[in-house]
């Protein structure tokens, strides 16, 4: 029997309970406000006045952000799952073979979170893919007593920007091996962006998307797959169009120069 890696994967994390409890405890909110305005007209309480303002103001703000959690197919696949359908995401993974990320002798890697297949990364249960990711990079965890959790940042050659959580605080050696591979297995380039530069490459990416897209002549899920199939000649063209940025010749991290 074939294993749906992609369905695995997301009730691993729970997100299919987790949008039962959201919808639940949303939906007995609304209860709670039906019930006020009956105590409220056939009671005439109007201690509930104060009840159903609150409740009302709740139940609006929420309705949006729990309605795109509820309806989202997989949030295992971020940013796949607003372009194709569940069975199309389930098609994209449908013959990878995914196996622990062992980075190399001189830059071992020993993280159960981190999986890898031919042309995806699963990083704690999500979903990145290789091909398109130009920039991605592991970041130093901020706290003092080391309890953060370290983030992976990427961003696609769409110019979306992703920021992966590991789950767990890694040790810096960790994290210049990871790096370390990406560049040098995947070319794609661990470089430090903060966030005063996250607006600039992102619309510098996503011009560059536009203009190919429009000059292949095709639609956002073509142009998508047609990325996902691309070779290192692609990100290179990408990378060309950043001022300021150049492809390294080799890695080198801050934490070893």
């Amino acid at each position: 029997m074939k294993i749906n890696i992609v369905k695995m994967t997301e009730w691993k994390n729970l997100y299919p309970i987790k949008k039962i409890i959201l919808l639940s405890v949303w939906l007995f909110a609304v209860l709670i406000l039906y019930a006020s305005f009956v105590a409220l007209i056939k009671d005439h309480d109007f201690r509930t006045i104060f009840i159903i303002i609150l409740d009302s103001v709740g139940l609006a703000k929420s309705f949006i952000p729990i309605k795109k959690y509820v309806l989202t197919s997989y949030h295992c696949m971020p940013f796949f799952n607003e372009i194709f359908t569940k069975k199309e995401l389930e098609e994209l993974l449908e013959n990878e073979v995914f196996q622990k990320m062992t980075g190399s002798k001189e830059n071992p890697l020993n993280r159960p979170e981190l999986l890898e297949s031919e042309n995806w990364f699963c990083i704690h249960g999500k979903f990145i893919s290789k091909n398109m990711t130009i920039i991605g990079r592991a970041w130093v965890a901020a706290s003092l007593n080391n309890r953060d959790i370290t983030p992976v940042k990427i961003f696609y050659m769409t110019g979306e920007f992703l920021e992966v959580k590991t789950g767990h605080s890694w040790n810096v050696s960790t994290i210049q091996s990871f790096n370390y591979l990406l560049w040098n297995e995947y070319k794609i380039i661990p470089v430090k962006v903060f966030s005063k530069d996250y607006e600039r490459i992102t619309t510098i990416l996503k011009n560059t998307y536009s203009k190919i897209k429009e000059e292949k002549n095709l639609c956002e899920k073509e142009m998508i797959r047609y990325l996902l199939e691309s070779s290192a000649e692609m990100k290179a063209l990408f990378w060309n169009e950043i001022p300021g940025f150049k492809p390294l010749n080799k890695y080198e991290d801050e934490g070893k120069k």
